[in-house]
């Protein structure tokens, strides 16, 4: 499995904790577990745009395949990774064994969510032309303005309410540094992801173009699983739901779980009632794409 996260923030809240670790429990279930390091963007990499990015995610592919001799890998993308995952399994359907997206951003034509009716309007050119790569200041400034009474007020009470709980102020503390700890993003990809997504819905038009080819939602036909949060209210439901309809896949599951966007990771119902049925989903269209592909070979 390779997980390509998001670049607003950091991959390790899929390893947060050891009982509230994705990755423990693939590793426990004998998936083997490559994640992409955005690292942060120098000055120079405000020109980085989303086909450089793609370049990139090809190249650790490449590497995964090489290690584990496998043709085609699992791929996994959370929140802007998972766009970034559904733009390179359209471009490179070969190299995927299967798709499965958590989070992400597929359809930008919905005005539920704040975050959407907000871009509709942002000037791209000017913040890019002003600040070079974006500061992850300002993202999470936008971030916390989504919900701003419980996100910079409630939680804080609750966590005075419970100075006396070991756990919960160690959990609390954990999310913060993760929360706080996120890259500047490359300015050219704010650009990019602004206008082209956000604004003109090209992904979900079957309209946008990457490196010169276009990205045909089409074109993936391995097994895919879409996992969305009910209560996600970064990348809501709307969002993501319509991915299992731009798609040719036959073997396509949608999981809609009661969580928001971090929550689908870290939270132990999640961890106790979701999770094995992903890993259950993983194993069974590893092994089942795995024969497929055994089964082409000797026909041809």
């Amino acid at each position: 499995m390779l997980v390509i996260y998001a670049m607003i923030n950091r991959y390790y809240i899929l390893d947060l904790q050891p009982d509230r670790s994705v990755v423990k429990k693939y590793l426990e279930s004998g998936i083997d577990v490559y994640m992409i390091d955005w690292g942060d963007p120098l000055p120079a990499d405000k020109y980085e745009s989303i086909g450089d990015l793609i370049r990139v995610v090809d190249e650790f592919v490449d590497v995964v395949r090489k290690r584990s001799g496998a043709e085609a890998i699992n791929i996994q993308g959370y929140c802007m990774g998972g766009t970034f995952a559904t733009i390179y399994a359209a471009q490179y359907p070969s190299k995927v064994n299967s798709l499965f997206i958590q989070a992400a951003p597929i359809d930008f034509a919905t005005r539920d969510g704040i975050l959407y009716v907000w871009a509709k309007d942002i000037d791209a050119d000017k913040i890019v032309d002003t600040y070079g790569n974006v500061p992850s200041s300002f993202l999470n400034s936008s971030f916390l303005l989504v919900n701003p009474v419980r996100l910079m007020v409630d939680k804080y009470v609750k966590y005075q309410e419970n100075l006396s709980d070991k756990d919960y102020v160690e959990n609390f503390e954990r999310m913060e540094k993760w929360i706080f700890d996120s890259p500047d993003l490359p300015g050219e990809v704010y650009r990019q992801f602004i206008k082209d997504l956000y604004q003109n819905n090209l992904l979900a038009k079957n309209q946008l173009t990457i490196n010169g080819r276009s990205v045909d939602l089409k074109k993936i036909t391995m097994p895919f699983l879409n996992l969305v949060g009910k209560d996600d209210n970064l990348v809501v439901p709307e969002s993501s739901e319509p991915m299992n309809d731009l798609i040719s896949s036959n073997d396509k599951e949608l999981m809609i779980f009661p969580s928001g966007h971090i929550g689908l990771s870290v939270s132990g119902k999640a961890h106790r009632d979701l999770w094995p049925k992903v890993i259950d989903w993983i194993l069974k269209n590893s092994e089942k794409s795995s024969k497929e592909r055994k089964e082409q070979k000797k026909k041809l």
